[in-house]
């Protein structure tokens, strides 16, 4: 659906409500948000939408919101050869958005019933979750600063939360948005802080919804990349899929929890799963990325980022990846040529020197005189441990062992999936590392 681009966050948010409404329908197959949303605002022949979602109808329109009024116009069109088949107009008071919302998922799942067969519906798709508009309005906008899965975001989204819930402590949403936030950005810098603000947030969450599939997904979150308490991680995340199998984000984290310790098969599996109903997300292609290359399949690993950087060249995930599975494949000139060609790379001096501590059999005209200089001053910031990297290859082990307890300790990023990570195979030999194994995996 398309916007006025003030009200952006608006439209985003009621197409969200009401794709998770439609998920609820019972053998309807339902693209997940991030695919959807691929295609917004763009001129798009319908058969080419069909053909890279793998569907036969789908639902386009626009949202336009004005003081306290708010027009809706929907219609539902075959991808085999752009027939129109249902479409209409609302127009509402703002406060009845909840009813609407509601209206329109009933009428897009009864016209699909009609038009391809049985469907069981509900009487009811969506409830209202709050009375408050102004609520609801705050938490609309939180949600977009919250989807945009960066550190400003979060931090603008927090701010929003709150501020919802200070006007309606009784609205259950806005309380698991900052839970989330909350524990991501607690577990970034090891802030036991916010790590406790979420645990709050969570607790009067789940006071007012027992049941919410987001509520056990921020929990899961929480456990997971706050605690790396790895068993209740996977008991919330499954609580979270149970309650919305078409979920990605929560499947997504299912994923890498099982990708950290090392259940490769089972985390493809998911990977696998996710991309039927979200195939456009590029972070779910980093995700299996990730998978492959922590399992050192670095040509399916490379694949995969090739793919998430077609629908997302700025994605700095998997651009940092690509330059790791490079090191690892030996392949000097396209790492180098990368590494010219991409301004959004990862430490290019650094990888350029880690390349040759890890191949020293190349013959490659690398100033390496640097390195030490390189450690000292990393002051972190990124997906990956380069200065870890730098002391592993320098053969500087115990300094390296230093390093990596001291980021377990501080549960920083990535470090979580160190029990496979290629890089660290040097260490894998001493003591010290099998013990931190245990530690963290006990």
């Amino acid at each position: 659906m398309s916007a006025d681009p003030e009200n952006e966050y608006f439209s985003d948010g009621i197409t969200e409500e009401i794709i998770n409404a439609l998920t609820t329908v019972k053998g309807l197959k339902v693209i997940a948000r991030t695919s959807s949303f691929a295609f917004k605002n763009k001129n798009i022949d319908v058969r080419t939408i069909g053909d890279q979602l793998g569907v036969s109808t789908i639902l386009e329109g626009s949202v336009r919101k004005a003081k306290n009024k708010v027009r809706i116009t929907v219609q539902l069109v075959s991808t085999n050869d752009g027939t129109h088949f249902w479409s209409k107009n609302f127009d509402r008071d703002l406060e009845d958005i909840f009813a609407l919302q509601d209206e329109i998922s009933l009428h897009i799942a009864d016209q699909i019933r009609e038009n391809f067969g049985h469907l069981n519906i509900q009487e009811h798709l969506i409830e209202a979750p709050t009375q408050n508009m102004e609520a609801y309005n705050l938490y609309l906008k939180g949600r977009y600063q919250h989807l945009m899965w960066d550190g400003q975001g979060i931090a603008n989204a927090i701010a929003l939360y709150e501020q919802c819930v200070a006007i309606d402590p009784s609205f259950a949403l806005p309380y698991f948005g900052l839970a989330y936030c909350y524990a991501m950005a607690g577990s970034w810098g090891n802030n036991k802080g916010l790590l406790q603000l979420s645990e709050e947030k969570l607790s009067k969450g789940f006071k007012l919804d027992k049941q919410s599939f987001v509520g056990y997904f921020s929990k899961a979150t929480l456990s997971f990349w706050g605690q790396w308490d790895f068993i209740k991680g996977h008991k919330y995340f499954q609580k979270a899929i149970a309650l919305n199998p078409s979920y990605t984000e929560a499947e997504e984290g299912l994923c890498e929890l099982y990708t950290a310790v090392g259940y490769f098969e089972k985390a493809l599996w998911h990977a696998d799963n996710i991309l039927k109903i979200n195939p456009l997300a590029p972070n779910h292609y980093f995700t299996k990325a990730n998978i492959h290359y922590l399992n050192e399949d670095y040509t399916k690993a490379l694949d995969c980022i090739e793919t998430s950087l077609s629908i997302n060249p700025d994605f700095t995930h998997p651009i940092a990846l690509k330059q790791l599975c490079l090191i690892l494949t030996k392949d000097y000139e396209k790492l180098n040529d990368f590494l010219s060609q991409t301004p959004l790379a990862e430490r290019p001096e650094e990888c350029r020197v880690l390349y040759q501590l890890v191949n020293p059999e190349d013959n490659i005209d690398i100033d390496i005189s640097r390195v030490s200089s390189m450690i000292k001053e990393d002051s972190g910031g990124t997906l990956f441990p380069w200065q870890l990297f730098l002391l592993v290859h320098l053969d500087k082990h115990e300094m390296a062992l230093d390093f990596l307890e001291e980021n377990i300790r501080m549960r920083t990023g990535q470090i979580i999936n160190f029990m496979n990570i290629p890089l660290l195979k040097p260490l894998r030999g001493h003591q010290r590392f099998q013990d931190l194994l245990q530690t963290a995996f006990r």
